[in-house]
């Protein structure tokens, strides 16, 4: 019986899937404007303030939209970071990175559900599982890259990989911890990610200084 040969892993260029990422980023951050409802102007027509009751109401969809957005561009950032180092992507690589868009683009949905129903603490959870998911993907991709260092990022050093999948697990540490809380009836648990930016500077200033 003759054995077929092997087929080899085809190699992906990047700049189309960088356009796929970046227009997926966009267009996510773009939508997490739908989540803040804008109430009908008869609902607060014989209000003394109306604007005032509106922009309060809204309160909790603004705050989730601003975690989201925050969230979405440092997540954005640290893929163009990847990419810059990626000489290029496999067929395991791309399939990680497409399971995570899939949950970027989620994430509008998520955070509408959160904002509208900020004392639920199912959609906390549901808005920090779907932040999980994604910080999950981004430590999978360099966990990847770090088995298949000399090919996919020959230029870095291990310690550099190492370094990276560090920064990766700040957002799935931080969605375990959110949803811990939430789990305890305990309501603005998405405001852990808060935490984030504070976190990666210190291990910014740490590991540079």
């Amino acid at each position: 019986m003759t054995e077929l040969p092997a087929i080899p892993c085809r190699q992906i260029p990047l700049n189309r899937v960088g356009t796929l990422i970046d227009s997926i980023y966009a267009i996510a951050m773009t939508l997490l404007v739908i989540t803040i409802d804008i109430p009908s102007k008869f609902q607060n027509a014989h209000a003394v303030s109306p604007v005032r009751a509106i922009l309060m109401t809204d309160l909790p969809d603004i705050f989730h939209y601003f975690i989201a957005f925050v969230m979405l561009a440092i997540l954005w950032y640290f893929e163009h970071q990847r990419f810059l180092s990626l000489k290029y992507l496999d067929r395991p690589l791309i399939c990680i990175n497409i399971t995570g868009l899939a949950f970027v683009c989620l994430l509008p949905f998520t955070t509408n559900i959160a904002g509208d129903y900020p004392l639920d603490p199912l959609g906390a959870i549901a808005f920090e599982v779907n932040i999980l998911v994604i910080g999950a993907m981004a430590c999978a991709q360099w966990l990847y890259i770090r088995r298949k260092q000399g090919e996919l990022v020959p230029d870095l050093t291990p310690a550099h990989v190492a370094r990276e999948i560090r920064w990766s697990l700040v957002f799935p540490v931080l969605s375990l911890a959110g949803i811990a809380i939430a789990l305890l009836n305990i309501a603005g648990s998405p405001a852990i990610y808060i935490l984030a930016p504070v976190i990666m500077a210190v291990l910014f200033w740490r590991e540079t200084g």
